[in-house]
């Protein structure tokens, strides 16, 4: 069953958008709740985030990739990706398009990537609100995720988020893909990050860095193919879920 109301049908750009159950927007709305998500909310399941775009060389083959798996990804914004000034502003604005209609999660990772919490009300303004006009102007929805930059928040920040109803994702995944050197460091990283947090979470990479394009189809095969170990083992498998399945138990 959908959310009442959850379904808005554009010009013929759309023919290329199937809605499935799993698609991240018709579930964005019920995270706009002013909670934190921090990563270990719903153990036995990963659910792969993206920082920093979105970037036409990249972004587009990563979009490829996960409708290949059936998975669906949030993908954090960054304002400056669609300046005029920016080189590829126009084309980042039509991936963002397009990642929306491939039914991903739009969330807002502030305008200029600045540490909010060293911000004053109107600094802070600007790197929030502003990221949030862009979005609806270009996809017609505005963003209740928010990534904040380096992840640092404080009482302030976060107050002033659920002010503005906004759910704040962090993550307990994270394998550095930005210093990983090649597909296969990376995997390495992973393997790694993930053998030591077993029970899964948020997974946190870039969409805009080639080398995790590179490996994240590498990436996918290896958790299936521990996943088919486990289950060989009798023991239970990591299951590649939306960021919807962390509204059940999410906390403040």
């Amino acid at each position: 069953m959908f959310p009442a109301g959850s379904l808005t049908w554009g010009g013929l750009d759309d023919i290329r958008y199937k809605v499935k159950g799993s698609d991240g927007n018709l579930w964005s709305r019920l995270l706009g709740n002013g909670y934190v998500i921090r990563g270990d909310e719903c153990p036995g399941t990963i659910t792969f985030t993206f920082d920093d775009g979105p970037d036409h060389r990249t972004t587009p083959i990563l979009l490829d990739q996960l409708d290949h798996y059936g998975i669906k990804a949030a993908f954090f914004i960054n304002g400056t990706r669609f300046h005029q000034r920016t080189a590829g502003g126009r084309e980042n604005r039509s991936v963002l398009r397009d990642t929306y209609r491939r039914g991903h999660f739009i969330g807002n990772h502030s305008y200029s990537h600045q540490d909010i919490t060293a911000l004053d009300d109107p600094g802070w303004r600007v790197e929030v609100l502003q990221v949030e006009q862009v979005i609806r102007a270009l996809i017609g929805r505005r963003p209740w995720v928010f990534r904040p930059p380096f992840g640092k928040v404080n009482r302030q920040t976060l107050e002033r988020l659920e002010a503005e109803e906004y759910t704040v994702v962090m993550w307990n995944l994270n394998p550095l893909d930005w210093k990983s050197t090649s597909a296969e460091d990376l995997l390495r990283r992973s393997q790694r990050v993930i053998e030591e947090n077993p029970g899964g979470g948020v997974f946190l990479l870039h969409d805009t860095n080639r080398v995790t394009v590179e490996a994240f189809p590498l990436i996918v095969e290896w958790i299936e193919e521990r996943n088919a170990r486990l289950r060989a083992l009798g023991e239970k498998p990591l299951e590649i879920v939306g960021l919807e399945h962390y509204i059940r138990t999410r906390r403040r």
